[in-house]
């Protein structure tokens, strides 16, 4: 899936995009949609019911590889859809409305908590972080995971509001993209993901 990601954004630099079969196309895009589905909820939180550091690593690791498998079913899915002259039967509504979910959930569950303590609180308890979750979370293999979601987050983004310049969408699908362009200028430390929502907040307004 990251080849098919990084593919298709050179297939849709080349604009080369809609010389593909459409049914094919469409098929793809179904199968992405499941691979989004599954990593769309999962929780990237330590669990903090295993005993030892490694169970702990090994747990996120098998989250992790899971959720940056779905962030590279989204912008290949998107990449698909915002390529030039594409037929309007590759404008799955499931699809669009999958990617989003997946946006928003991993962008308040995962990335905000990450960059903004603010957001750090512990669904188990109600509090804050304990400091073991808090060590656990500045470890640098950790990181590294991390900002590479949070840049394929900023991708999908940036790429969710040219697809607003090309697709109509629904209403509450609008509603969804405008909270998730709004939400990133509340969060500390997150100024290239701010970026990409000036851009969609912007193609909001022109909707």
């Amino acid at each position: 899936l990251s080849e098919l990601g990084s593919e298709s954004a050179k297939i849709k630099a080349m604009g080369i995009m809609d010389k593909l079969s459409t049914d094919k196309t469409v098929k793809v895009l179904n199968i992405l949609e499941k691979n989004i589905q599954d990593g769309s909820k999962l929780s990237t939180l330590f669990n903090h019911n295993n005993d030892t550091e490694d169970e702990e690593r090994l747990w996120r690791d098998l989250i992790m590889e899971r959720v940056t498998k779905s962030a590279d079913a989204c912008l290949t899915a998107i990449n698909i859809m915002t390529s030039p002259n594409m037929p309007k039967a590759v404008y799955i509504e499931d699809v669009i409305e999958r990617v989003i979910q997946y946006t928003k959930f991993h962008l308040q569950n995962t990335l905000y908590p990450q960059y903004d303590p603010v957001y750090r609180v512990d669904p188990h308890g109600g509090g804050v972080l304990s400091s073991k979750a808090k060590r656990a979370k500045c470890s640098t293999h950790k990181q590294r995971v991390i900002v590479m979601l949070y840049n394929k987050v900023c991708d999908i983004v940036s790429s969710l509001s040219e697809l607003l310049e090309i697709q109509l969408l629904t209403d509450t699908t609008i509603l969804q993209v405008s909270s998730m362009g709004i939400t990133p200028f509340f969060v500390e430390n997150v100024s290239e993901l701010q970026l990409c929502a000036i851009k969609l907040v912007t193609a909001v307004s022109n909707f």
